[in-house]
């Protein structure tokens, strides 16, 4: 009789936890596997814990700029660019909280210009749908998500399942096998030059103020963060062809003098820097690849001068896994 009672219950629980395993399963094999433009999540995760000298956090004006790998040869120092495109603050608060699970960096940067973002901007599905899962992508589904993408995050089969036609034995190991180190590290080389750049500078709209004070708000809990993990933080502007106007980037300096965040404007630095706009920019908000391998030379210089980072000690392989992506990025 006892028996009886509880077999019901029990093939009724073994039935979801079943169906829960397969629409997970089936959730990673359709879902593109992301390896670049942001949300590279698991290159990250296969990064050697404790490894990295500092993380790079922002938008596609990080992920596009920064090239860890020219920092390295240019520096020593490892790091990752964590960003997303038109990633908000609101999501790269969590962004960070998930990185800082396996990751103790001497340094967070980030790029500042999510500032003048809305509060949702058009990648969110990607941003927040390619995080592990966890608190901090559930964190980032609750507060930094629309909510009529909710249902998506939460069970990414409702974004996903058109795409079985598309399935291949080759895509399908390469969404379940796991994620080797990259040796872009969050980098994406873009080619080109914008043909209109010589009628540069361009001028960016701020948001209202009311969008500008909650983005503040995010950069405060980011800030707390790191001040809560003892890593030193860093917010930027990097120098774009899209400005903000001269205002609001000295409003953005009063308040993270307010917030007691160190804070550098670059906007306006780039002969500095050796960048010609009419060479090495991709598109406004933008470098090429030739004016990111420029500044993450001079970002080398900067991080171990004036930020005086020192590089840390690293595993014989992982030492030998990094001088073989310079190698390899010297030779394309």
């Amino acid at each position: 009789m006892r028996t009886s009672k509880w077999r019901e219950p029990a093939f009724a629980l073994l039935f979801l936890l079943l169906a829960g395993l397969m629409v997970g399963v089936l959730s990673l094999l359709f879902r593109p596997v992301r390896v670049d433009y942001g949300a590279v999540w698991g290159p990250y995760l296969a990064e050697p814990e404790d490894s990295l000298d500092y993380l790079y956090l922002g938008s596609s004006y990080a992920y596009c700029d920064v090239d860890p790998v020219e920092v390295y040869a240019r520096a020593g120092l490892t790091g990752y660019v964590l960003a997303g495109p038109e990633q908000t603050l609101s999501q790269t608060y969590w962004y960070l909280r998930e990185a800082l699970e396996t990751q103790s960096p001497s340094l967070v940067v980030l790029e500042g210009s999510a500032l003048a973002f809305q509060r949702y901007q058009s990648y969110t599905q990607v941003n927040v749908g390619y995080m592990p899962f966890g608190f901090n992508q559930l964190g980032a589904v609750f507060t930094a998500s629309e909510p009529e993408l909710r249902t998506g995050l939460l069970f990414p089969l409702y974004f996903y399942h058109g795409r079985w036609k598309e399935l291949t034995l080759s895509s399908a190991a390469d969404a379940l096998l796991p994620s080797g180190a990259d040796t872009l590290k969050g980098f994406t080389p873009v080619s080109g030059v914008f043909a209109q750049i010589a009628d540069g500078p361009f001028t960016r709209e701020a948001q209202p103020e009311e969008v500008y004070q909650e983005n503040l708000s995010w950069l405060g809990r980011i800030a707390a963060l790191c001040e809560e993990r003892e890593i030193p933080f860093l917010l930027v502007l990097h120098p774009t062809y899209s400005q903000l106007p001269a205002d609001a980037r000295s409003q953005i300096a009063a308040d993270a003098v307010a917030l007691g965040i160190p804070f550098l404007d670059w906007t306006e630095d780039s002969q500095a820097m050796g960048i010609v706009p009419t060479l090495h920019y991709y598109d406004p908000g933008h470098l090429n690849e030739e004016g990111a391998a420029l500044f993450s030379a001079w970002l080398g210089d900067f991080l171990t001068g004036e930020e005086g980072l020192v590089p840390r000690e690293q595993t014989a392989e992982n030492a030998a896994a990094w001088e073989s992506a310079v190698q390899t990025r010297s030779q394309t």
